[in-house]
């Protein structure tokens, strides 16, 4: 599961309150990795990473995450499941890895692509926060169905992120106050997507969230929009028998299932009354 937390400085650099603040968020947030936690913090920007260790359980593979050179930073929740075939791509461009896990992966393709071409390629479930130093960016984002959480609080002098609403009020200057229109909302509707927080001054990154931070402000934007790749064309002219589709269906659940059963830690499977343990 692991759990990410953040103080992004929008004018000072980081201090000691702002590491405080990192280690009171990296508390609220023990319980999503108790294998392992580490921190990092540069001019503006101080991450906290708390690890359950799936892939590559070695201390290579800790977060915060650089790159060789130190120019990128990586504080990443979630599992990428193509990180194989991205790493023998990266690799025939020419690139290195010191570890064999899906962050070095996820980093490596950041920092070489770019985030908005390497984002897209991602399958999986994941919220990161990656800095790249060589123009001082910070991005946030959210995989497509936003699966993982990431919630941000940008108040006057600091932006703050975390994998849990927990995690932004253990900060020192974050008032608790409960947002009533958001609660009656819930109550009404009997649900609500989790793009929003119960706490007031508390937005959360949409599914597909891909957020630039940087001198000018919060670039907010998705890379990803169900319609945007919905094949209508496809749906109206199908005329496929009922046994094909269910050949298609089971062979594309064998795949999913093959993919996330990639761990170097003991698996286990938990049935519900969803839709895909149905299937």
């Amino acid at each position: 599961m692991c759990g990410i937390a953040g103080v992004w400085r929008k004018r000072d650099p980081i201090g000691a309150g702002d590491l405080s603040d990192i280690a009171r968020m990296m508390q609220a947030l023990a319980h999503r990795g108790p294998d392992d936690h580490d921190s990092w913090n540069g001019a503006r920007l101080a991450l906290g990473h708390r690890r359950l260790t799936i892939i590559d359980p070695s201390p290579a593979a800790r977060e915060p995450m650089l790159t060789s050179d130190g120019q990128g930073v990586l504080c990443y929740n979630g599992e990428v499941y193509n990180y194989r075939s991205l790493r023998k791509t990266l690799e025939a461009e020419g690139l290195d890895f010191r570890t064999v896990s899906d962050t070095e992966v996820v980093l490596q393709a950041l920092h070489h692509w770019g985030v908005e071409k390497a984002v897209p390629l991602f399958d999986g479930m994941f919220a990161f926060a990656y800095l790249d130093q060589r123009d001082g960016a910070l991005w946030l984002a959210r995989d497509r169905l936003g699966i993982k959480p990431i919630s941000v609080a940008d108040t006057a002098d600091r932006l703050l992120f975390a994998s849990e609403d927990k995690a932004i009020l253990a900060c020192h200057d974050v008032p608790r106050r409960v947002d009533a229109r958001e609660l009656t909302l819930r109550l009404a509707w009997q649900s609500r997507d989790s793009s929003y927080s119960v706490f007031e001054g508390i937005e959360r990154l949409p599914p597909a969230g891909l957020w630039k931070i940087s001198d000018g402000g919060i670039e907010k934007r998705r890379f990803w929009h169900v319609l945007d790749v919905l094949e209508t064309s496809r749906i109206v002219d199908d005329r496929t028998s009922d046994a094909e589709h269910m050949a298609s269906l089971e062979a594309l659940l064998e795949q999913s299932v093959e993919l996330h059963c990639i761990a170097d830690a003991s698996l286990a499977t938990a049935c519900s009354g969803g839709i895909d343990s149905g299937l």
